[in-house]
């Protein structure tokens, strides 16, 4: 497997288990033992471990996730730079529970690793904070700009009589687009382009305006995404303050979409959810 799509992996199941994490309350000295930043030193999904040097690459280029976890029993997750909160419980020096929306996910200290485990997904931190890097992940967390081809890599980007961008090697990389989908009190959403990113996955540059007075958060809604008849989930968590906006992309694994020119007929719904409440405040169909 590539590292490319080690990282898909761990990433999706990152913000799947962030979205079902769960604890209670607690105390105690055995508390102390949790408190303080932690970073991820391990993943594993399905059996299929993550390796150090996967997880240092992807450090190295600002995609990391770390978690501060705090003595009133509050702690942080970040997740490429996506910001949760919940709550803690130290049940003993070795086991705690950690709580997000209502649902829980029980942890285990051991030797100074603390492990989180649910539904066939481990993530390992240590204490410690991940060093500065010069590297971006682009405003979405996903290694994608709204202009270029690549980010990070040493392809160069050249131009083509046509409007499209090809990288090196030929293949083809940005197709301009410019179509508005949504357009209402909650937000707008504009497909800016099609193209294939720094490693070869295709998938759109969306700019997304939050028009509320509300924090809101843009996902591809799970098990609504088609390409040309075949159902797929691509990669799409977007943050979003009042009045402003971000460009990200939303990605499919090229083991689904094998190339740009396969990225035809796709049909889904993104979703825009209030971050306080975690109520749906629009659903937009996705068809192009």
């Amino acid at each position: 497997m590539s590292i490319r799509k080690k990282w898909v992996a761990m990433l999706a199941s990152v913000f799947a288990l962030c979205l079902v994490l769960a604890g209670c309350a607690g105390g105690g000295d055995a508390a102390k033992n949790y408190v303080g930043d932690w970073k991820l030193v391990g993943m594993e999904e399905n059996g299929e471990a993550t390796s150090a040097d996967d997880i240092k690459l992807m450090e190295d280029m600002g995609l990391s996730v770390t978690m501060s976890v705090k003595e009133d029993k509050t702690f942080s997750m970040n997740v490429m730079g996506e910001e949760m909160s919940g709550t803690w419980e130290a049940k003993s020096a070795s086991e705690a529970t950690f709580t997000i929306e209502g649902q829980s996910v029980p942890a285990k200290l051991d030797n100074g690793v603390l492990t989180l485990e649910s539904d066939g997904t481990k993530m390992q931190f240590e204490k410690g904070t991940v060093a500065a890097s010069s590297g971006g992940a682009g405003s979405s967390g996903a290694a994608a700009t709204s202009g270029g081809a690549t980010t990070g890599g040493t392809e160069t980007p050249t131009s083509t009589d046509n409007g499209t961008t090809v990288v090196d090697g030929g293949e083809e990389a940005v197709v301009p687009i410019g179509l508005t989908i949504a357009d209402d009190d909650i937000c707008t959403i504009e497909i800016v382009d099609k193209k294939a990113d720094w490693a070869g996955d295709p998938g759109y540059t969306l700019k997304i305006t939050n028009k509320s007075d509300k924090s809101v958060t843009a996902i591809a809604q799970y098990g609504t995404f088609s390409v040309d008849g075949k159902m797929v989930d691509p990669g799409l968590v977007e943050t979003i303050q009042p009045g402003k906006y971000a460009e990200c992309f939303m990605w499919f694994s090229d083991n689904d979409v094998a190339s740009l020119d396969q990225l035809v007929n796709v049909e889904g719904v993104i979703e825009v959810y209030d971050d306080d409440t975690y109520d749906t405040l629009g659903e937009y169909p996705f068809a192009f």
